[in-house]
């Protein structure tokens, strides 16, 4: 079994590349499993799965990442006796990682975490670093702790049963990750197209590594976001805005993060910050993968109003993430007048 491991200020975090799903051992202390309506079957059918253990099944689906589901997982784990040296497994996308994290996070102070990623959005990024969330009073991940995964489990063969949006919610992450920190990324979206739609397993696991890798260098270096790791949200501030506007559904995280990209990179062409054929050029490689940047918007206030929610901003002000040119990544103070003229 392939592994690396990588630390921040809360300690180690080991990654494991498995040939098929597998889940980590309990050991005396107890623990129980997270998943969704849709990856309970594969929890169940991994190596080591312990039919003793709590199950607790999230029906799938961002508007069900909330206070709703997180206290049904504490609830669980309280009945069952778990301690804080208990581990909660989640088992699943980025809704599972975030809510199982989460929940482990709070529970009893801090509950062991373990996680087994089944989409590649979960894989190359909701379970690397140590973010956990829940959706709150219609916005996107408004409540929630930084708190690492003690170990990850990663098994690409799980990607040929994702349906095609979920795959590329995945890949446009990955894309994020190549724009900001790695060509050979970037490169493999514009010259390996068919390649990707085919979902060619050894390519697959290659750009998983790269990603992971790269996220984990940086979480080493900011764990809790008080300077670069914040450029890893490129695409996310517009891209949160229109996931909440839709309510959660409609467009999965990737695509609205994809949008959220295309939409940087006419803000900054516009404003002479990134550099012309660059933007054209990001914006080409998006639409060539997708068709989500479609007049779905007819109010421009709607996006606003949770984009002046982000996370993100300080002093009233609209902080974007913006590029001058591949690997060159800044933040950018936005007025409302400039990103209206991009919605």
């Amino acid at each position: 079994m392939d592994s690396f491991s990588f630390t921040t200020v809360q300690g180690k975090t080991e990654v494991f590349y498995c040939d098929e799903p597998f889940l980590p051992p309990v050991g005396t202390a107890g623990g129980m499993y997270i998943a969704d309506s849709n990856t309970a079957p594969i929890a169940k059918g991994a190596r080591n799965f312990r039919a003793d253990l709590p199950l607790v099944v999230i029906e799938a689906g961002e508007e069900n990442k909330n206070f709703t589901s997180l206290v049904s997982i504490l609830k669980t784990a309280l009945d069952a006796g778990l301690s804080r040296n208990s581990v909660f497994i989640g088992v699943g996308g980025g809704l599972v990682c975030d809510l199982a994290a989460f929940a482990a996070s709070v529970y009893m102070r801090g509950a062991k975490c373990k996680l087994v990623p089944t989409s590649l959005l979960a894989m190359a990024d909701a379970a690397i670093g140590g973010k956990t969330a829940i959706n709150f009073d219609g916005y996107k991940n408004m409540v929630g702790t930084f708190f690492k995964a003690d170990e990850i489990y990663i098994s690409p063969k799980v990607l040929k049963s994702l349906s095609e949006p979920e795959y590329l919610s995945g890949m446009f992450e990955i894309f994020k990750m190549g724009l900001l920190y790695s060509k050979d990324i970037y490169q493999v979206f514009r010259t390996q197209r068919e390649k990707i739609f085919a979902r060619d397993e050894g390519l697959c696991l290659d750009l998983v590594k790269k990603a992971v890798e790269a996220k984990a260098q940086v979480v080493s270096r900011d764990f809790d976001e008080k300077n670069e790791r914040a450029f890893l949200n490129l695409g996310h501030t517009f891209g949160h805005a229109l996931e909440s506007v839709l309510n959660f559904s409609k467009i999965s995280h990737g695509e609205a993060v994809a949008w959220g990209i295309s939409k940087a990179m006419l803000l900054g062409k516009k404003l002479g910050l990134t550099d012309s054929s660059y933007a054209d050029d990001v914006c080409a490689i998006i639409h060539s993968y997708s068709c989500i940047d479609v007049p779905v918007l007819q109010d421009k206030e709607k996006i606003l109003l949770p984009m002046k929610k982000d996370k993100k901003n300080m002093g009233g002000k609209i902080r974007l993430i913006l590029q001058k040119n591949i690997c060159e990544t800044f933040i950018y103070e936005a007025s409302e007048k400039d990103i209206r003229e991009v919605l």
